[in-house]
């Protein structure tokens, strides 16, 4: 259990096995109710932050803000706004839009018909308006949401996107990472409700970076069996498809998210 403090926090994100883990190493006691979790979690940013772990915020010197000055593997505890995009969430609801749009019209038409200004209208007026709204939703039907959502469910699962722009004035600094929707402790509805996509409010993120070697791509290992050593290739060709999607590149830093919270 965590030492008592005065701070209270408001916990949407917490990656427990990963902090469990990490907790673990560094000799913090954990435990595994809810509360304990919390707790747990409090003492290990405080321990990394002892240990060197890298404040990110308004404060920081984007001076240095070179890829050589950060480290694969490396702590690091942001804060700033904080954008959470959930696409599977999007995707699904962007696929209803259209019926959405259709009902609205009816109903604006049905309003406006009965309206001062409707009745000033003439038969023609009316039905122009009618049809700029049917020629609005068809544009947002070409849009084909259901394939978009079947090939965004195919890139990013059930991951939600976080990114932090810890200066306004920095708006390419930026931290991005992939969080488990799992992991959350509102449904993607609710912090939609909520929060909305972005929130600057004290936020704070905790995090490990991600430096690939990008000096040493990945190269094929060949084993002689041809079968194996051609799936090698496969695979590595979609890692490098995979990276030009999904991978965030210089300077946007990537990191996993480890927590995300405020103190309230």
């Amino acid at each position: 259990m965590g030492e008592q403090r005065d701070e209270v926090r408001e916990l949407i994100y917490l990656d427990w096995e990963r902090v469990r883990s990490v907790a673990g190493q560094l000799g913090v006691a954990t435990g595994d109710d809810d509360l304990a979790r919390e707790g747990v979690f409090g003492d290990l940013e405080r321990k990394l932050s002892e240990r060197g772990a890298l404040p990110i915020d308004e404060a920081f010197d984007f001076g240095n803000w070179k890829a050589e000055n950060f480290k694969d593997g490396q702590f690091v505890i942001a804060r700033g706004a904080v954008r959470m995009l959930d696409y599977k969430f999007l995707s699904a609801s962007l696929s209803g839009l259209p019926a959405v749009l259709r009902k609205m019209s009816k109903m604006e038409m049905e309003s406006l018909r009965n309206s001062e200004q409707g009745r000033r209208m003439s038969k023609t007026q009316l039905q122009q308006r009618s049809q700029e709204n049917q020629v609005a939703i068809a544009k947002v039907e070409e849009f084909k949401f259901d394939e978009l959502g079947s090939v965004v469910q195919g890139q990013y699962g059930d991951l939600v996107r976080v990114k932090v722009r810890p200066s306004e004035k920095e708006p390419l600094a930026i931290l991005v990472g992939s969080a488990y929707s799992r992991c959350f402790t509102d449904t993607p509805a609710a912090m939609s409700q909520k929060y909305g996509i972005e929130v600057n409010a004290g936020w704070t993120v905790v995090g490990q970076l991600n430096m690939p070697n990008l000096a040493s791509p990945p190269a094929p290992m060949p084993v002689g069996n041809q079968m194996e050593d051609s799936f090698e290739q496969i695979a590595i060709l979609m890692n490098n498809a995979f990276k030009v999607a999904n991978g965030p590149t210089w300077p946007a830093v990537s990191m996993t998210v480890i927590g995300i919270y405020r103190s309230v």
